[in-house]
């Protein structure tokens, strides 16, 4: 009887020694890697691997993004319980966090640790979270269509103002379109990327403020489309056409380029009638300072969340620099590679991901080869109110200023 307790009694005590000698730091986790998202078996393998390298215990609360979760994470920092680490939303929904200084900003994590993200592309780093993938803006090129003299412009990474309007000249001259544009129900691509050329993407911060400030140059932005469409750029339609049409002229081979977002790629394949194999994608030009322009190659993109480090850890020194460590595990280019591996351009641009096609590379090198990115104005303006610049379309053709600044002015009002 006696032994029987004592056996008891060694083998409890043991499992409490054991328990005790799991004495591993712990980080907190939160992400958006939750429920079925596809990147959660890739997230939780490296969380694996992070535990075993460095012999810690990962606390990993993931789930999926909807609006209760993103409400959630918010208390959780305003009730006490900040995680060590975040993978979250940039932007308007990370405010909260970055304006309360409740997340460390990467220039701080830098005066530490120098070469942190130094692998991201700087033009779509956020100044507080590491992206790691999103998506792309940017003109597709048929490049069957790029022969003979035009042949020279495939070999250049970004092409000038003057590159592009001599290669729309060259194909008008062929008997193509440069570029297809449907511009009676998605003026989207090219208003955008006209303002963005013009002011930068501070004027998708402010928009209300920018277009009161700066009325006559987002004006003469959105002018160029009868510009343009004079040179002949958008065909015999000047680009007063639907979509659909200006898709189908590209598909079909009669248009060169189009301008769109790298979720167009999904339309194309090696038994499509323009294949994969031979587009490209090309940065919109920088429009020169003698046309109204800041000479800058932007992008609109959306890198829209990242890994952010949270103060209250970063001011513990015991946590620091595992935090430091797990989001350089998570960032590294095999581990961006894994997360793109379903989807998405990395934000990393020497990852290389198998079988992809020549389009897929070129929209992956995207962020290289631009100065500076932005999320599209649609994106940035106000739910609904993007729709008053879109009905504008045929003002912009016509460069009817007056009713330019009208639709100006109401949209800055919806603001």
């Amino acid at each position: 009887m006696y032994r029987k307790v004592f056996s008891v009694l060694v083998i409890v005590l043991l499992g409490l020694l054991l328990v005790s000698c799991d004495d591993r730091a712990e980080l907190k986790t939160i992400s958006m890697f939750g429920g079925t998202d596809p990147h959660a078996e890739t997230y939780q393998a490296i969380i694996a691997d992070f535990e075993k390298e460095f012999k810690v215990k990962v606390n990993d609360s993931s789930a999926t993004s909807d609006e209760i979760w993103k409400t959630s994470v918010i208390g959780a920092f305003y009730s006490g319980n900040d995680p060590d680490v975040l993978f979250f939303f940039t932007g308007a929904t990370a405010k909260p966090l970055v304006d309360n200084k409740k997340v460390v900003s990467i220039e701080e994590i830098r005066k530490v640790y120098p070469d942190y993200a130094k692998n991201i592309s700087p033009s779509v780093l956020d100044p507080y979270a590491v992206t790691i993938k999103g998506f792309v803006e940017g003109v597709y090129v048929n490049t069957e269509l790029f022969t003979g003299d035009l042949a020279p412009y495939l070999q250049k990474d970004v092409w000038t103002w003057d590159d592009y309007h001599d290669i729309c000249e060259k194909l008008i001259a062929k008997g193509k379109i440069p570029f297809a544009l449907g511009a009676t129900d998605v003026p989207h691509y090219w208003i955008e990327h006209l303002v963005l050329g013009t002011l930068g993407p501070d004027a998708f911060v402010n928009i209300k403020d920018s277009i009161n400030n700066n009325k006559d140059k987002w004006v003469a932005a959105l002018s160029k489309f009868k510009y343009f469409a004079d040179l002949g750029w958008f065909g015999p339609t000047k680009g007063n056409q639907e979509h659909a049409m200006a898709e189908a002229a590209f598909k079909n081979g009669d248009a060169a380029m189009i301008l769109d977002g790298s979720w167009f790629a999904g339309n194309f394949d090696e038994t499509t009638t323009v294949k994969a194999s031979k587009l490209k994608m090309m940065p919109f030009p920088a429009i020169p300072v003698s046309e109204g322009g800041l000479n800058k190659v932007y992008m609109q993109s959306g890198f829209t969340s990242g890994f952010y480090i949270s103060k209250k850890a970063w001011d513990d020194p015991a946590k620091r620099e595992l935090c430091v460590k797990f989001v350089e595990m998570m960032m590294k280019t095999e581990s961006i590679a894994k997360f793109c591996a379903v989807g998405g351009i990395p934000a990393d641009p020497s990852v290389q991901i198998a079988n992809q096609t020549n389009l897929q590379i070129s929209m992956n090198s995207m962020p290289a080869r631009t100065e500076g990115s932005t999320l599209p104005l649609s994106d940035s303006a106000k739910a609904g109110t993007f729709i008053t610049l879109v009905s504008a379309a045929n003002d912009f053709l016509t460069a009817n200023e007056a009713a330019i600044r009208t639709a100006l002015e109401s949209f800055a009002n919806a603001q």
